[in-house]
């Protein structure tokens, strides 16, 4: 897809089969991957590289994707409070959606997730460019190719 080439995503996970994963559904598209394995390591990354869109895991240590999150928003440059953040967890009850959507995420997806849902993410966060205020969560419920269905807050 070319409306991917070329953009960049920082995929912050603590798990490398989940940041491998998700960067090669990244990379099938053209978009430049860059992977942190943790939020301190992220932030470092954030200010001094280019980034159109951050991926992060909830669960981490010792940062979790919450309090990446929320730092991501208080930072001093525009240009990364500005980011889209999309959060990914295998927890996506309405309390841990509410609570990320509270610290200011563009977008949640619940694991496992398909490579379309992802590239729907994608696709949202770069047309938003703005964090998502606080908001009543609202979920898409996706059809799979497999059959199942994948679920999207948005």
């Amino acid at each position: 897809m070319q409306k991917f080439a070329r953009r960049r995503v920082l995929i912050v996970d603590d798990n490398a089969h989940a940041r491998t994963f998700l960067g090669q559904i990244l990379d099938a598209v053209n978009v430049v991957v860059l992977q942190a394995e943790s939020g301190p390591q992220a932030l470092k990354m954030l200010g001094t590289a280019h980034v159109d869109v951050v991926f992060v895991d909830m669960f981490m240590t010792p940062m979790d994707g919450i309090a990446l999150t929320r730092e991501i928003r208080a930072s001093d440059k525009a240009s990364v409070a500005g980011l889209p953040v999309v959060m990914a967890s295998a927890q996506a009850n309405r309390d841990v959606v509410q609570g990320a959507m509270a610290a200011g995420v563009s977008g949640f997806i619940a694991k496992p997730f398909s490579p379309a849902l992802v590239l729907k993410q994608l696709a949202i966060a770069l047309a938003r460019r703005q964090p998502v205020r606080p908001s009543p969560v609202q979920t898409a419920f996706t059809d799979e190719p497999d059959g199942g269905q994948a679920m999207a807050y948005l």
